[in-house]
């Protein structure tokens, strides 16, 4: 093979260009870039608190309640040590690639041999779902990143690498390593995916794809590691506690989460609900003896769909559906024989299936790349990577004149919060109150500093009463144990325990804003209030009050 030949064989190799699409993300990971703020972005700094606590030594579902799987917190972490500038939101979108990418590689690497332009086919979607932080659901008109719904993308992003690998990697030990691997990290990512995941695994079963051997090897395979994470720190254990507490906390009716997810998605539910027809039309019309029956291309389809409804029902608003892509390029490998008519049906429902999940994310992402250079950024050293967010001039100016605004109409945003209401009907989502949060956090960074010095004294512990809590890892100091993070008082806060009433009593410093107050800041007051009795309370700002414990100043005076 002459040189030109080698490069040429080198740049038509999926794998290739798997590993191209890491060097721009390294990139941006090492130079300190902005990203346009969008809806519920303070989502993000969930993964600072979980980065701070891991670095202080503390264990994911052992030492605090998560909302999801441990997996994801300690690729940030690690992410985080290493690119000390990384943007949060695109760290947070990008860690599982270090996992992701090798198995989508592993699940392309016997496809590449016979069809490289599958393997491309299948390799696109993966880079753009897997690098783009953006959902399918728009929560504001203006052009944003999405910093909620990450742990949702990485689930679909792992079920699209598992359904590839099913679908095109031959049955023998590619097929167990791929399956034990990536189910583990369904696992450890959100229990919602794994299910699913499993689903799509009985299938592979039933339907020849994995034989029972290998299957058997696949389950051994992934519990090995589990036992060990077990014996040595218990996460396990813990993470199946906090499932079963997060699942009893959300109990709800399944009818009404069924009608939301299958009416956000109607414009790919309702193609794929046409798509099985055909499928079943033509797999009874044009049956092929050689392929089992579980192995139809109906069974494949349907059966995927549901498995979409299914993760949709506990994880609305993300990005789709994405997982059917693979399913419908195997399908095409059958049908593209057919005649004409059967054939441009399949294509023609096929792209209304794919398409939009395809286009909206791409779109929202690519519009918020172009129009960013005219966004205007903020300067507030004291929350570090927090302020590498950009938003319109006019939205920054609305958020830094808030604080003052809600300083001295406090009374005004109490009586709301009286009557069960937020400031706006969409509060969360509003771009001037994601910015707003930043610019107050740095104000208490500022008067935590300046409290610490004017009283010769060192906070060493934190706790926020608040949704998010990432001032331990902007001041460096511990967080309480045995506490949720992404404290919701509404789905996630479970109920005190001893050991919560006792981590919360040693703790230096409890935070409690007060600009706006709203039900859920009230809620989890009175939540944690048995907790907090016989507290010293501090004004260091406005709009923050400090709980101190009554030893720490009581010394120096």
């Amino acid at each position: 093979m002459t040189g030109v030949s080698r490069f040429r064989s080198i740049f038509s190799r999926p794998v290739f260009w798997l590993l191209v699409a890491f060097f721009p993300l390294i990139l941006l990971l090492i130079i300190p870039t902005v990203a346009p703020i969008g809806p519920m972005y303070w989502d993000t700094y969930l993964y600072l608190d979980a980065a701070q606590r891991i670095w202080m030594g503390q264990i994911p579902s052992v030492d605090f309640p998560t909302p999801v799987g441990p997996m994801p917190y300690y690729l940030f972490a690690a992410g985080l040590k290493l690119f000390a500038n990384a943007q949060p939101l695109l760290l947070a979108q990008w860690c599982i690639l270090p996992v992701a990418a090798p198995l989508l590689a592993l699940a392309l690497s016997d496809l590449s041999r016979h069809g490289r332009a599958y393997a491309f086919a299948l390799l696109v979607p993966f880079v753009v779902f897997a690098t783009f932080p953006s959902n399918v659901s728009a929560y504001h008109p203006f052009p944003t990143l999405d910093g909620f719904g990450i742990y949702n993308r990485h689930s679909v992003v792992f079920l699209y690498v598992l359904t590839t690998g099913l679908l095109f990697l031959k049955d023998g030990r590619r097929m167990v390593l791929l399956i034990a691997a990536t189910m583990l990290a369904l696992l450890m990512t959100k229990v919602t995916g794994f299910l699913v995941g499993g689903l799509f695994c009985l299938l592979a079963l039933l339907s020849g794809r994995t034989s029972l051997r290998n299957s058997i090897a696949a389950v051994v395979l992934f519990l090995i590691p589990l036992g060990i994470a077990e014996l040595l720190t218990g996460i396990v254990s813990g993470y199946v506690h906090d499932i079963i507490q997060l699942a009893g906390m959300n109990e709800g009716s399944l009818l009404p989460r069924f009608l939301t997810a299958v009416s956000l998605k109607l414009d790919v539910v309702l193609p794929a609900a046409l798509m099985t027809l055909l499928l079943l039309w033509i797999d009874w019309t044009r049956a092929d003896r050689s392929i089992r029956f579980f192995d139809h291309n109906v069974w494949w389809f349907s059966v995927v769909v549901a498995g979409g409804v299914i993760f949709e029902t506990q994880n609305t608003g993300s990005q789709e559906f994405i997982f059917i892509w693979p399913v419908l390029l195997m399908v095409f490998q059958r049908v593209r024989l057919v005649e004409q008519g059967p054939k441009m049906a399949f294509l023609a429902l096929a792209a209304f299936c794919v398409i939009p999940t395809f286009t909206k994310v791409a779109h929202k992402t690519l519009r918020a790349i172009v129009v960013a250079p005219t966004y205007d950024t903020l300067h507030l050293p004291d929350v570090k990577n927090m302020q590498q967010v950009s938003q319109r001039r006019e939205i920054i100016e609305r958020a830094t004149y808030l604080e003052s605004h809600y300083e001295n109409f406090a009374s005004a945003y109490a009586d709301l919060t009286d009557h069960g209401q937020l400031p706006s009907w969409q509060y969360y989502s509003e771009l001037d109150f994601q910015l707003y949060w930043i610019i107050s956090a740095n104000s208490l960074v500022e008067a935590l500093k300046t409290f610490e010095t004017q009283n010769n004294v060192r906070l060493d512990s934190l706790m926020n009463l608040d949704f998010t809590n990432p001032f331990p890892w902007l001041l460096d100091r511990n967080a309480t144990k045995h506490i949720q993070i992404g404290a919701d008082p509404y789905r996630t806060v479970p109920p005190l325990d001893e050991e919560a009433i006792r981590a919360i009593g040693e703790t230096a410093a409890v935070l409690r804003p007060k600009c706006p107050l709203t039900p859920g800041r009230r809620k989890l007051f009175e939540h944690y209030e048995p907790a907090l009795k016989d507290r010293q309370v501090v004004e260091v700002h406005p709009c923050w009050d400090i709980l101190l414990r009554r030893d720490i100043l009581a010394a120096k005076q």
